[in-house]
């Protein structure tokens, strides 16, 4: 639109009623207009500095065209047509600017017949004046009040928009919690015993072979309870969970089976990397702390039964029985130990 309002100018200067200063004046002006505002685009697509930037440099080249009185009636009407790209859909500036619009053409049919003498002009040409400036106010106030009813129209389809967004939005949040719920155990954090069982499922379908399965039992957790009491029991296995996911949560699935009970499923290659794993994670643990209150903390042990296969056929039951097996023999022979599956088969 620069260069439309440049070229008109242009062909002033050509036919003579325009100077080569006021031309390149009135370019630079609107080049500088459009550059700051792709500027302000750039940073924030969504500012309404874009408008505002690219509208007073148009805004400038049309008071200047209207002021030298010299351009045709007819082009002033390119200014109209250039706001309606830069208003977008905000109606305050939409009025403002239709205020200013009108004002400017008031004022500049207003000093044409003031200035114009009915006499020395002849009753014809007085006429076809007068008609002219008639229909430039009328094709002004239409081309006004299509604009008012357009930004009227793009104003309500933002607000449809912007509800369906929200219902999205509310619709996503709603779903993500929902999910959660379905999948996470909502104490410690960690997958639910029938999501961790999903889980370990799918990937147990795919091909690559070489998987483990740790069961972990925190050791005398009952007397925890009995002891210091439910929420107690309650820090703990959060403490505990947390752990876990600490040791595990880059490249095994994590999941709480029972109570006191979690699992880790694990994609690996070695059953050393399996032991030497489920082992840091033991050592974890014992040295770990729980502050119950801010005076009192207490130390929990684990026991353990891991089991590590490479059959690709491998079912989860046969999995978890195997761990729980050695689990079982873990906590029968003094507690605090990882026992693998393998050591007792």
């Amino acid at each position: 639109m620069v260069l439309i309002l440049s070229a008109g100018f242009l062909i002033e200067f050509v036919k003579g009623t325009r100077s080569i200063a006021f031309v390149v004046s009135i370019l630079t002006g609107g080049m500088v207009s459009v550059i700051a505002g792709t500027i302000f685009y750039k940073i924030n697509p969504l500012t309404r500095y874009v408008r505002y930037t690219t509208f007073s440099g148009f805004f400038l080249m049309y008071v200047f065209t209207l002021l030298s009185a010299t351009t045709s009636v007819t082009f002033t009407f390119v200014f109209p047509l250039v706001t309606l790209f830069c208003l977008y859909v905000d109606r305050w500036f939409m009025i403002i600017v239709c205020t200013l619009i009108l004002l400017l053409n008031g004022l500049y049919i207003a000093n044409k017949l003031i200035h114009i003498d009915r006499l020395e002009a002849g009753e014809a040409a007085y006429n076809q004046f007068t008609t002219t400036m008639l229909i430039h106010t009328f094709v002004l106030l239409l081309f006004m009040s299509s604009l008012i009813a357009i930004v009227y129209v793009f104003h309500r389809l933002r607000q449809a928009m912007d509800y369906k967004i929200k219902e999205a939005n509310l619709a996503r949040v709603t779903g993500q919690k929902l999910y959660a719920q379905a999948t996470v155990d909502d104490l410690t954090g960690v997958f639910n015993r029938r999501h961790f069982v999903e889980r370990v499922r799918e990937q147990l379908n795919e091909t690559t072979p070489g998987c483990s399965l740790l069961l972990l039992d925190v050791d005398d957790f009952k007397k925890v309870n009995d002891i210091h009491g439910h929420l107690a029991g309650d820090k703990v296995l959060m403490a505990f969970s947390s752990l876990l996911l600490k040791a595990y949560a880059d490249s095994g699935l994590v999941g709480r089976v029972g109570g006191e009970e979690f699992a880790v499923f694990l994609r690996t290659s070695s059953e050393r990397d399996s032991q030497e794993r489920a082992e840091r994670l033991r050592k974890m643990i014992e040295s770990s702390e729980t502050w119950i209150t801010e005076e009192k903390s207490i130390s929990v042990t684990t026991s353990g039964g891991l089991v590590y296969s490479e059959r690709s056929e491998m079912t989860f039951e046969e999995l978890f029985q195997l761990a729980d097996k050695a689990l079982y023999v873990s906590k029968n022979s003094g507690k605090n130990k990882i026992t693998s599956a393998a050591s007792i088969d």
